[in-house]
Formats: C-alpha cells, structure tokens, sequence
C-alpha cells in the first residue's frame, strides 16, 4: 500500500515535508485498521480512496472490524515514549484535520485533512 501511495504522490508531485506527514498519517491509520479494526484477519478489507486537490489532501482509510469507533473514543492518552499506542495521537498531530466515524459497513472511517501550503509566486 505505501508504495503504491509513493507511487501516486510522486506522480502528481507531492514533495516533503507534505509527502511525509501524508504517509504517515495513513500508515498509522492503515495499521490501526489492520491491527485493531480488522484484527488481522486475512478476509477483511481495508478501503483507502485518496483525493489530491492543489490546496489539500485527503485520504479516507475504512476497515471492515468491530467496535474501532469505541476503542477510538475511550483510548487514554500514550505516552511520550511508549513503543505502542501513538497512531491515533500522531494521526491528529501532523494532519490539520482527523475525524473518526463508523463507516457504511461498520467498520471504523477515519477521514484525514492536510492543508497544503502552496507557496505563492510574485
């Protein structure tokens, strides 16, 4: 997956540090999908559909688990350092906005945001 995303920023010429906190984002928000929302389970999908607009990103990631949305809403907040449990956190930090919802299927939606900062030619 993230090398298909690599793929498709490079092409509509996204570069850092835009590139990385997009990549980021989604791969916290993928893994979490995966892990927590799917429960790694092989027969469950995982959507990603990204959107590139010249003053935005946006990337919806949608699983197909049970009770993420829950988990989401009462997760504490992870420490500094702690080697697990930053995704979430991450995912609000370097997006400039994060919205979690429960998705069509019951799974868990989670809608990311970055404002693109186009520099402007004079």
């Amino acid at each position: 997956m993230l090398s298909d995303l690599a793929s498709v920023l490079t092409e509509n010429m996204i570069l850092n540090p835009e590139r990385y906190g997009f990549m980021l984002v989604i791969s916290e928000a993928f893994t979490n999908a995966l892990l927590h929302g799917n429960q790694l389970n092989p027969t469950k999908n995982i959507y990603l559909h990204v959107v590139i607009k010249p003053n935005q990103l946006t990337a919806d990631i949608i699983d197909e688990g049970e009770l993420g949305l829950q988990q989401i809403q009462t997760k504490k907040p992870s420490e500094l350092y702690a080697a697990n449990g930053r995704g979430v956190d991450l995912i609000r930090h370097y997006s400039t906005s994060a919205s979690f919802s429960e998705a069509e299927n019951g799974g868990t939606k989670v809608s990311i945001v970055l404002e693109r900062k186009l520099e402007k030619i004079t």
